[in-house]
């Protein structure tokens, strides 16, 4: 959508690239974590048991972010009902790729698109959807773009 004039490979690849909306919420009720502390994690995952029910995450942010507090601070994907309201200190909405066979097929032909029209491609979803993604994917940018000007430059 931020194409005003698409190639017909940039339409197909990134249009193989679909997304799913999650609830993050940030929060300090220790319920969406395991009972036991010893079972606590940086990443906490949930399976529910009904199968039409979306997988959640809570990340304990004291963890990851190596937070001494008496509060455990949380952030919970996409299990906001559950969550004590009263606990709640922020909410907000995030769009993330997901990963099908159709996407590992469409990222592969990121060099495909990424450069022949000037227009480059970089973000997390090109690899594992992780923070570190980006800046790898941005540093592949940087590569070609470096890579095609010393084409230029010896030509």
């Amino acid at each position: 959508a931020m194409l005003a004039d698409p190639a017909e490979a940039e339409r197909s690849v990134l249009g193989a690239i679909p997304y799913q909306e999650n609830v993050a919420v940030l929060h300090t009720d220790e319920r969406m974590l395991p009972r036991r502390r010893l079972a606590r994690a940086a990443w906490n995952y949930h399976v529910p048991a009904h199968a039409e029910r979306r997988a959640t995450l809570t990340y304990s942010m004291n963890i990851l972010q190596r937070i001494e507090s008496p509060l455990q601070f949380c952030v919970t994907l996409n299990e906001t009902a559950a969550i004590d309201p009263d606990k709640i200190l922020y909410s907000t909405v995030y769009h993330h790729p997901v990963y099908t066979r159709q996407t590992v097929e469409a990222q592969r032909r990121w060099s495909e698109i990424s450069g022949p029209r000037n227009t480059h491609y970089c973000g997390a979803y090109w690899f594992y959807g992780f923070h570190e993604d980006g800046v790898n994917s941005a540093l592949r940018v940087c590569d070609a773009i470096r890579n095609a000007a010393n084409v230029r430059a010896r030509a």
